[in-house]
């Protein structure tokens, strides 16, 4: 630890109970997407900004899904790092089963409880305030520093930070990306499975249910059919040299399984289909003429998703009476950054520096934000929280877990920075 590290250490410590209520001031404001309206949480992001001074812009292409673009240019030339965090957050859902309400950002047992704290209220908080800290040290560092704190990730991004991109790229694209969605301590994550959402639609006359003869049933064609959607988890990957090497070293696959749950290791190399709604029928006597399926399949790296896509067609095939729509959001590949990158290594490093475990170079179960900017051949690197009940009732991150991502995030950030 040197000298510029014990510094930078000794401000946010110092500043404890201010970001810890921060953080939860920020899990107060309903940001749940969807409906989508992060407005008030971005007031709230765009008011720490103020109250330093840092000047921003907002990019707002849909009124209710604001983004926040801030940026500084350090006294010397160098390298571009670019933070991004999303505002947005998964819905609560049945909020009997939350012990404590979604929306209350109590600390219980050490924790910040509530909807999103863990995606990623956690790892934004901690992004605006890396930049907050680096902005005050501008004078000692070199090349850019950008913030993107967006709208619409829960949904897609295309009005957030695939917007960004699109519009704004020579602001946002940089060298090199850090984010802070949730990895766990034990992992720091350089690449990602690829999510592909279709929608099924069944439709046959219907009938009296009494009269079998007289139409085939809706809902029991969407049975047979996601029995054959299942046969597309046998496809194999063709996994890049690189990413096989690492993915196969022992420590890896034990940190992925730490982290993510017992099995995680495994998941992550095959294609997963999950039917998140099935809807179907009128009445019980009823014979269904209607069924909706949605599906979710998860591509691993080594996948394309134009050989799934013409898998699904060959299964098709055999169904006349289904027709099949791609979700709208912006699909992607499996993607993934050198995993031997430098950020990377600074991020092991000083999470290790700070106590904590080296974390492993791992590939993520869901999409982040990183995906717009591997795309653009920029390196993203994920390191953030816990998932622990992420998008489940009772989400919560530990206090001390959320200043240990502060931290690294803060160190990674000014070692990029002065080295470059």
């Amino acid at each position: 630890m040197n000298k510029d590290h014990e510094l930078l250490l000794e401000q946010i410590d110092g500043e404890k109970d201010r970001l810890v209520r921060a953080f939860q001031d920020f899990t107060r404001i309903d940001t749940m997407n969807p409906p989508g309206d992060t407005r008030a949480g971005a007031a709230f992001l765009r008011r720490l900004l103020d109250d330093h001074g840092v000047p921003y812009k907002v990019i707002a292409p849909q009124e209710t899904m604001p983004n926040i673009l801030a940026s500084v240019a350090m006294t010397a030339p160098g390298r571009h790092l670019v933070l991004n965090g999303h505002i947005d957050v998964f819905p609560a859902g049945d909020r009997k089963a939350w012990s404590h309400d979604p929306l209350c950002g109590d600390i219980v047992d050490g924790a910040v409880f509530g909807r999103g704290t863990a995606d990623m209220k956690c790892g934004t908080t901690a992004s605006l305030f890396t930049f907050l800290y680096l902005h005050r040290l501008r004078d000692r560092l070199k090349g850019r520093l950008t913030l993107t704190l967006v709208s619409d990730e829960e949904t897609g991004g295309l009005w957030g930070t695939g917007y960004l991109i699109e519009k704004h790229g020579s602001e946002v694209l940089g060298d090199c990306v850090l984010n802070g969605e949730p990895s766990s301590p034990w992992t720091v994550r350089f690449g990602e499975k690829s999510p592909l959402w279709l929608t099924f639609r069944v439709h046959t006359p219907g009938a009296h249910g009494a009269y079998p003869h007289v139409s085939k049933s809706a809902t029991k064609i969407a049975a047979r059919l996601m029995l054959d959607l299942e046969k597309l988890e046998e496809l194999r990957p063709n996994v890049p040299e690189a990413v096989a090497r690492t993915m196969a070293k022992p420590e890896v696959r034990a940190a992925i399984d730490r982290g993510l749950g017992k099995g995680a290791s495994e998941v992550m190399e095959r294609v997963t289909v999950n039917f998140g709604t099935v809807r179907g029928g009128l009445k019980v006597n009823m014979l269904p003429g209607e069924c909706i399926v949605e599906a979710d399949i998860r591509l691993p790296v080594g996948v394309d998703q134009n050989e799934v896509r013409a898998a699904i067609a060959r299964i098709l095939e055999r169904y006349p009476e289904v027709s099949a729509e791609e979700g709208k959001h912006r699909t992607f590949n499996a993607n993934w950054s050198p995993p031997e990158h430098e950020m990377l290594r600074l991020i092991q490093d000083n999470a290790v520096a700070l106590g904590g475990t080296r974390p492993a170079a791992t590939l993520t179960l869901g999409g982040t934000d990183c995906r717009f900017w591997r795309e653009k051949g920029v390196p993203a690197y994920v390191y953030g929280c816990t998932p622990g009940r992420m998008g489940a009732p009772d989400e919560s991150v530990l206090v001390s877990e959320f200043m240990h991502i502060v931290k690294t995030h803060a160190l990674c950030a000014f070692d990029y920075l002065s080295r470059g």
